[in-house]
């Protein structure tokens, strides 16, 4: 009689041993990603579930890339996430995101090009798992904008357009275009490494000139985003405009025959230079199913549904597996995305950077919309400096 007690007892304990480590029956976890994102990660979850019978289920809620540092410091978390990578310094410094060690992980992880894996990492230790490449590029309605002046944004703010047609638009009040300005005209954001907090120069003298350029090219500028950008085309009331490859389905389908994509022109003979951003899908460090989470952020970065990414939503992948794939290669989106690439600078992920988002796009927006006068930009470019810095402090 003992030992069969002797033995029940083991069982459950080897039960609950192994239930531990598989992440559990019947448990249920929850993942995040954009609107955009929904229909093809639940696909992607759809398949994960199949080589996991012993999970319940996956919840797929919508948290926008940019609204997940907010939401997620706000108390309100998931087992997976996906965020931009500047926003990894913020979450690794409140501890929120489980480091990957093991060496499963990391080897698929390695796959992937270098800046991607770097733009995971603080510190040396890994804490996201690449998804995909983006940079900006022009796209442009080839019934107005010819191949040879796309090269240089001058040639396209000079053309002949009817009244009603705007020459060039971007979404100037997002500092995630408005910075590209300032690189152009040789600033640079926390140091040429992007990592000294102490470091921004947007008050030199580059910044007054990127700024003044701003101003003094107002009048031809439109500034709005995305959607109104997709109307604007299909109307063709737009000859050109700056955006990323999230938007290349829609502007294609807008412009038909006469849609057209380059990397960003030259400005007074510098090349635009624009943000790096890679995505990462990462766990929480306090998920009650820690194996099965890694398992799936892995699984929704791994090369084949890097290349879904590609295939539906025009994203880059960053497998090194990919950088020769046909369908990569004959893509104009990705040309003109590659071809950005040697003027792209990537985000960088330190804390700080939750100081520079809001006040550059206002100060931007600001100049843009005649409140700043180029007379002022000296002394107002020294605040924009000082709370990029300091927050304000």
């Amino acid at each position: 009689m003992k030992r069969l007690f002797a033995l029940i007892i083991i069982t459950v304990l080897f039960v609950s041993i192994f239930t531990s480590c598989s992440g559990g029956k019947n448990e249920t976890l929850t993942v995040w990603c954009s609107e955009k994102d929904k229909e093809l990660i639940t696909s992607m979850v759809d398949s994960f579930m199949q080589t996991k019978p012993r999970i319940k289920g996956i919840n797929i809620e919508v948290c926008e890339d940019d609204d997940a540092w907010k939401t997620f410091s706000g108390g309100v978390s998931a087992d997976v996430i996906c965020i931009p990578h500047d926003q990894l310094g913020a979450f690794v410094e409140e501890n929120y995101l489980l480091e990957i060690t093991d060496a499963k992980y990391t080897d698929a992880i390695s796959g992937n090009t270098a800046p991607s894996i770097k733009a995971g990492q603080i510190d040396g230790k890994q804490y996201g798992f690449p998804s995909s490449f983006e940079t900006h590029m022009l796209f442009y309605d080839r019934l107005y904008v010819t191949d040879q002046a796309v090269n240089n944004l001058e040639d396209i703010l000079s053309l002949d357009l009817p009244d009603d047609v705007c020459h060039f638009g971007m979404d100037i009040g997002n500092a995630y275009y408005s910075a590209n300005w300032f690189f152009t005209f040789g600033c640079s954001l926390f140091g040429e490494s992007g990592e000294d907090k102490d470091f921004c120069d947007f008050d030199s003298a580059g910044g007054v000139a990127a700024m003044t350029y701003v101003i003094n090219n107002s009048g031809k500028f439109g500034n709005f985003g995305g959607d109104s950008a997709v109307d604007l085309f299909r109307e063709h009331k737009l000859a050109a405009y700056i955006s990323g490859p999230w938007d290349a389905g829609s502007i294609t389908e807008a412009l038909k025959g006469n849609y057209g994509c380059a990397r960003l022109p030259s400005v007074e003979g510098m090349n635009m230079k624009s943000f790096a951003g890679y995505k990462l899908y990462c766990v929480n460090a306090d998920t009650k199913n820690k194996t099965v989470s890694m398992d799936l952020a892995a699984w929704l970065t791994n090369t084949e549904n890097q290349k879904q990414r590609f295939k539906k939503r025009n994203l880059i992948p960053v497998a090194e597996q990919l950088s020769e794939d046909a369908d990569v290669a004959a893509s104009t989106t990705a040309k003109a995305l590659m071809a950005q690439g040697p003027y792209a600078i990537a985000m960088p992920s330190i804390p700080e950077m939750g100081n520079f988002w809001a006040p550059t796009g206002e100060f931007t927006l600001a100049c843009f919309n005649g409140e700043i006068k180029i007379g002022e930009l000296q002394p107002k470019l020294s605040e924009l400096a000082i709370k990029i810095k300091s927050g304000g402090n």
